[in-house]
Protein backbone atom coordinates (compact mmCIF):
# COMPACT_ATOMS: atom_id res chain seq x y z
CA UNK A 1 0.00 0.00 0.00
CA UNK A 2 1.42 3.71 -1.07
CA UNK A 3 0.36 6.97 -0.45
CA UNK A 4 -0.51 9.38 -3.47
CA UNK A 5 -1.17 12.93 -4.23
CA UNK A 6 -4.14 13.25 -6.48
CA UNK A 7 -5.33 16.28 -8.64
CA UNK A 8 -8.14 16.34 -9.89
CA UNK A 9 -9.98 18.74 -12.27
CA UNK A 10 -13.37 19.91 -12.42
CA UNK A 11 -15.97 22.52 -14.00
CA UNK A 12 -17.70 25.29 -11.75
CA UNK A 13 -20.57 26.93 -13.00
CA UNK A 14 -21.00 30.86 -11.86
CA UNK A 15 -24.05 32.92 -12.41
CA UNK A 16 -23.70 36.20 -12.06
CA UNK A 17 -20.14 36.99 -12.27
CA UNK A 18 -18.95 40.59 -12.87
CA UNK A 19 -14.89 39.73 -14.27
CA UNK A 20 -13.11 36.45 -14.88
CA UNK A 21 -11.55 37.46 -11.42
CA UNK A 22 -14.68 37.67 -9.38
CA UNK A 23 -15.82 34.62 -11.15
CA UNK A 24 -12.50 32.85 -9.98
CA UNK A 25 -13.44 33.70 -6.66
CA UNK A 26 -16.57 33.45 -6.30
CA UNK A 27 -15.70 29.35 -7.87
CA UNK A 28 -12.99 28.56 -5.13
CA UNK A 29 -15.09 30.21 -2.37
CA UNK A 30 -18.34 28.01 -3.37
CA UNK A 31 -16.72 24.62 -3.73
CA UNK A 32 -14.49 25.47 -0.06
CA UNK A 33 -17.93 25.66 1.28
CA UNK A 34 -19.42 22.81 0.06
CA UNK A 35 -15.92 20.54 1.01
CA UNK A 36 -15.55 22.27 4.24
CA UNK A 37 -15.52 21.00 7.11
CA UNK A 38 -15.17 17.28 6.79
CA UNK A 39 -12.71 17.66 3.67
CA UNK A 40 -10.99 20.89 4.57
CA UNK A 41 -7.16 19.16 3.53
CA UNK A 42 -8.20 19.66 0.13
CA UNK A 43 -6.49 22.36 -1.76
CA UNK A 44 -8.47 24.10 -3.96
CA UNK A 45 -7.19 26.53 -6.93
CA UNK A 46 -8.24 27.69 -10.13
CA UNK A 47 -6.77 25.49 -13.46
CA UNK A 48 -4.63 26.61 -16.20
CA UNK A 49 -5.02 26.22 -19.88
CA UNK A 50 -2.75 26.95 -22.52
CA UNK A 51 -3.85 29.38 -25.23
CA UNK A 52 -3.85 27.37 -28.19
CA UNK A 53 -2.35 30.86 -30.29
CA UNK A 54 0.14 32.02 -27.85
CA UNK A 55 1.21 28.69 -25.92
CA UNK A 56 1.52 30.45 -22.79
CA UNK A 57 -0.65 29.23 -19.85
CA UNK A 58 -3.78 31.54 -18.68
CA UNK A 59 -6.18 31.19 -15.85
CA UNK A 60 -9.27 28.50 -16.60
CA UNK A 61 -12.10 30.62 -16.91
CA UNK A 62 -14.70 31.67 -20.02
CA UNK A 63 -17.32 34.17 -19.64
CA UNK A 64 -20.51 35.14 -21.07
CA UNK A 65 -23.38 37.53 -20.02
CA UNK A 66 -21.98 37.22 -16.42
CA UNK A 67 -22.02 34.03 -16.67
CA UNK A 68 -18.81 31.67 -15.95
CA UNK A 69 -17.43 28.69 -16.45
CA UNK A 70 -14.52 27.83 -14.02
CA UNK A 71 -11.91 25.49 -14.07
CA UNK A 72 -11.33 24.12 -10.72
CA UNK A 73 -8.47 21.46 -9.11
CA UNK A 74 -8.93 19.99 -6.34
CA UNK A 75 -5.73 18.49 -4.48
CA UNK A 76 -5.64 15.93 -2.05
CA UNK A 77 -3.29 13.18 -0.53
CA UNK A 78 -4.84 9.34 -0.24
CA UNK A 79 -3.21 7.17 2.10
CA UNK A 80 -2.96 3.69 1.81
CA UNK A 81 -4.02 3.05 -1.65
CA UNK A 82 -3.40 -0.01 -4.14
CA UNK A 83 -1.71 1.94 -6.99
CA UNK A 84 -2.24 4.78 -8.87
CA UNK A 85 -5.45 3.77 -10.28
CA UNK A 86 -6.84 3.17 -6.55
CA UNK A 87 -5.96 6.09 -5.34
CA UNK A 88 -7.57 8.93 -8.12
CA UNK A 89 -10.66 6.58 -7.60
CA UNK A 90 -10.67 7.12 -3.87
CA UNK A 91 -10.14 10.81 -4.71
CA UNK A 92 -12.83 11.06 -6.80
CA UNK A 93 -15.29 9.45 -4.52
CA UNK A 94 -14.76 11.46 -1.73
CA UNK A 95 -14.87 14.96 -3.17
CA UNK A 96 -17.53 14.11 -6.07
CA UNK A 97 -19.30 13.09 -3.08
CA UNK A 98 -19.44 16.63 -1.59
CA UNK A 99 -19.46 18.44 -4.49
CA UNK A 100 -22.39 16.67 -6.30
CA UNK A 101 -23.15 16.74 -10.07
CA UNK A 102 -19.81 18.48 -10.17
CA UNK A 103 -18.20 16.94 -13.44
CA UNK A 104 -14.65 15.75 -12.17
CA UNK A 105 -11.64 13.98 -14.11
CA UNK A 106 -8.23 13.04 -12.66
CA UNK A 107 -5.11 14.89 -14.15
CA UNK A 108 -2.45 13.77 -11.89
CA UNK A 109 -1.33 11.16 -9.52
CA UNK A 110 1.90 11.25 -7.79
CA UNK A 111 3.60 8.32 -5.64
CA UNK A 112 4.54 10.23 -2.30
CA UNK A 113 7.82 8.87 -0.38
Amino acid sequence: MSNYLVVLEGGWYVKNARSPEDAMNIAVAEAGKRLNPELDYVEISVGKTTCPYCGREIDSVFTVANVALVGLEFQMKVFNANNELHAGKIAKVNIGKKLGDTPLRVVEVEELE
